[in-house]
């Protein structure tokens, strides 16, 4: 596994995201405040802007935008490069356009707007758009539906649209569903692991799963993988994951 040289833990230096890291709190559209959930945390957001400062995309793409946390912390980090637009990838399905306002109201105030592209749409519909306009990301960044067929999805194609050395980057990689999809990577592509700095994590209310997990080595919160070659396999290739 190769790895950057040292843990980092300092936030973006980016106000607006500190803000919201801080209050755990993100502002509607109409002025009124409501507690964050679910977010992207901040050793998360340290360490993804740290890679991308280090490695510098033209273009990166998450796929699940939220309250835009780790879309500020991506922005940040491309603003500070002078270079790359991020493209985000969120349905928000009926009763969950608030979620949206609030982001991009968010994003507007750190003033990113304009290295920013939020497709409305579902990941399964938009990745294949994307592919037939020619988007070559650097940076792929899954944190959508975390059922494994959606997640599967969203790494086979985001897997056809990154160049040899970009990077996949998984959020959520202890579930179940998002490790076997990361199990499906070791052993029908040509990856290898990258150490940003994040400690594991088999975190788990009940003593049992925890020593499963370990076993497994399922952890979390993030896992990033750079690819090593355009490898595929022949048709009549199999291993299980």
């Amino acid at each position: 596994m190769s790895s950057l040289l040292a843990p980092r833990t300092a936030l973006p230096p980016n106000e607006v995201l500190g803000s919201i890291l801080t209050s755990r709190s993100v502002v509607h559209a109409d002025g009124t405040a409501a507690q964050l959930h679910s977010e992207t945390s901040g050793e998360e957001c340290a360490a993804m802007y740290q890679f991308l400062r280090e490695n510098p995309p033209d273009c990166a793409i998450e796929i699940g935008m939220a309250y835009g946390v780790s879309s500020l912390a991506i922005l940040t980090a491309l603003e500070e490069n002078k270079r790359g637009e991020l493209i985000s990838i969120d349905p928000y399905p009926p009763g969950f356009d608030h979620i949206r306002q609030s982001a991009l109201l968010a994003i507007d105030k750190a003033q990113l707007a304009h290295r920013h592209r939020h497709v409305h749409a579902e990941s399964e519909l938009a990745l294949p758009r994307l592919i037939s306009e020619g988007i070559r990301p650097d940076f792929v960044y899954i944190d959508g539906h975390h059922g494994f067929d959606h997640a599967f999805v969203d790494f086979f194609f985001a897997d056809r649209m990154i160049p040899v050395g970009g990077t996949i980057a998984f959020d959520d990689s202890q579930w179940r569903s998002v490790h076997r999809v990361i199990r499906y990577l070791v052993k029908h592509r040509h990856y290898e692991e990258i150490n940003v700095g994040l400690q594991k994590s088999f975190a788990s209310a009940n003593i049992v799963n925890h020593a499963y997990k370990r076993i497994q080595n399922r952890f979390g919160p993030s896992r990033y993988f750079r690819k090593t070659d355009d490898w595929k396999p022949p048709s009549n290739f199999y291993r299980n994951f």
